[in-house]
């Protein structure tokens, strides 16, 4: 078991309730302002679901299917295999605001193109546009919210990144359903515009000077009056004394001089240690699984998903759409709220043997269909992709962004493992976008085989190979993949006192206010890293 961090003892000037503190608030708005980078992205995953139900769009394109639908879909992530290098590059040579706003500029561009589309040349042109200008922030965004929150918020802040994915699924599904008594080329054309609101705001936010910049690049420009500044006024109500607010920069600048005597920060340097070869394939195998777990089926071709269980009808389909989208919202914004309390491996585990349970039925009820058609047993499939997508968002909604690059990479690398998590999971969707359609046209359900075999995969590899990461800081987790020793290391500095031990905690200190219990940490796990 894990004892109280050890920020919990550091005298703090904040309130136990975010919302109730000023410094707090103002980084929260932050954080709410960089949950907009991903909303564009779960707008994405319902709007091309919501399109195929609306005839306006199906007649207006001359009905895509097969490959050309592939083509349509995957558009919007082929650009995503190199744009995050880029992005990668910017965040650390000019910061993380110059990333996010260069992308801002270029996925709001290619929103306008995709919008007023007259052909599917054009159309696929502005979502090609549209994804690679999104990939820029979404390089940079997972890490700027672990970078500015006060250690108490990193955790659920980080987790509940991915839930406004819903909040954006949630608002192309129902728009579309809205449409579909539209009669202009406006009902697909206003949904499409819709799109770009999230990333928009997120431009105007950070040209008007608003947008923090993330304390650890500022530390390792130089630029410490700035850094420490900013600290302070987020952390501490502007006490440069706090003593919260001290650690942490101790904390920061001890893990910048650990990374420069590590020499290399290129690329390379993911392949020179054990610990950081282990990060890398952590970072690969969860960012392909986001995609290739089975969501991707689901999310992009929930349509054909449901013809071939005999509902064809499209105002049921955007029915269904729009449901998913609302429950998805409500269990991932559930389940971040207890990161820290169950912890990440539980979640892993617990999601990921719900999923296969959930598919393998859904396999099952479809092939019985198929058979033998009945409407009952078409119809049984649907509550259990509501509790496949449930499951998955446990998992895989609220951990990747929380643990694949903010938690367990040293700052130095990671924007550009943040990069490496872009990449794959752009070639994962690419490829997953591309090859699901074809694959639903030639052999129909029994393709869900194969997503039964991935999801086994990505099980097993959690229980072996994830480790827990909760109760420590951004810096702390961080050493955790750098051997036994190094590990026993961090639990032991994270769970003693500082000087004024025995002195009274902060009344404003952490939020759960335990003092050091003495517990160390599962050593099993961490050697399992």
């Amino acid at each position: 078991m894990i004892g109280a961090p050890e920020y919990t003892t550091w005298r703090n000037n904040t309130n136990t309730s975010w919302w109730k503190d000023p410094g707090l608030r103002r980084s929260m708005v932050h954080v709410f302002v960089l949950y907009l980078c991903v909303f564009t992205f779960g707008y994405d995953g319902s709007l091309l679901n919501g399109l195929q139900t609306l005839p306006q769009w199906q007649t207006y394109f001359n009905h895509p299917a097969g490959q050309q639908l592939g083509l349509i879909s995957a558009s919007f992530y082929f650009p995503k295999i190199v744009t995050p290098v880029i992005a990668s590059w910017i965040a650390d040579r000019f910061g993380r605001r110059w990333c996010l706003l260069v992308g801002s500029v270029i996925s709001v561009a290619g929103g306008l193109v995709q919008t007023f589309a007259n052909g599917p040349g054009m159309f696929m042109g502005g979502r090609a546009m549209l994804g690679g200008g999104l990939a820029f922030q979404a390089t940079v965004a997972p890490p700027l919210i672990a970078e500015i929150c006060h250690p108490r918020l990193r955790s659920v802040a980080a987790g509940t990144y991915l839930c406004t994915y819903y909040v954006g699924s949630t608002t192309s599904a129902w728009l579309c359903y809205g449409l579909l008594g539209w009669s202009s080329t406006w009902a697909w054309r206003l949904p499409c515009l819709v799109q770009i609101m999230g990333t928009f705001i997120v431009g105007v936010y950070i040209s008007c000077g608003l947008m923090v910049e993330s304390p650890r690049w500022l530390f390792s420009k130089g630029r410490d009056g700035q850094a420490c500044a900013d600290l302070a006024r987020m952390h501490a109500n502007g006490d440069v004394e706090d003593e919260l607010v001290t650690m942490e920069i101790k904390e920061i600048k001890d893990g910048l001089e650990r990374d420069s005597a590590a020499g290399s920060t290129s690329y390379l340097a993911f392949f020179k240690t054990p610990g950081n070869r282990k990060r890398l394939l952590v970072v690969i195998v969860l960012a392909s699984g986001t995609q290739l777990n089975g969501i991707g089926l689901v999310s992009y071709y929930l349509s054909p998903i449901l013809k071939l269980i005999g509902i064809t009808n499209a105002t049921q389909q955007a029915g269904i759409n729009g449901g998913l989208a609302i429950w998805n919202l409500i269990v991932a914004t559930t389940a971040a709220q207890f990161v820290e309390r169950l912890g990440r491996r539980p979640l892993w585990l617990i999601g990921n043997a719900g999923m296969l349970a959930a598919f393998a039925i859904v396999t099952g009820l479809s092939g019985s269909f198929a058979a033998v058609p009945n409407t009952s047993v078409g119809t049984a499939v649907i509550p259990f992709l509501y509790i496949f997508y449930g499951f998955y968002d446990i998992a895989w909604t609220v951990l990747p962004n929380l643990c694949e690059h903010p938690e367990i990479v040293p700052y130095a690398l990671r924007s550009k493992a943040m990069s490496v998590y872009v990449v794959t999971q752009a070639v994962s969707l690419a490829f997953n976008q591309y090859v699901n359609p074809i694959a639903l046209a030639t052999i129909a359900w029994k393709y869900y085989f194969v997503y039964i075999a991935v999801i086994i995969f990505y099980l097993v590899f959690a229980y072996f190979f994830l480790v827990e990461t909760r109760r420590f800081t951004i810096e702390e987790v961080s050493r955790l993949f750098d051997g036994k020793e190094v590990a026993e290391d961090v639990v032991a500095d994270s769970h003693r006192h500082p000087a004024h031990d025995g002195q009274e905690n902060g009344a404003k200190g952490g939020e759960e206010g335990e003092g050091e219990d003495g517990s160390k940490i599962d050593v099993l796990h961490v050697e399992r890293a």
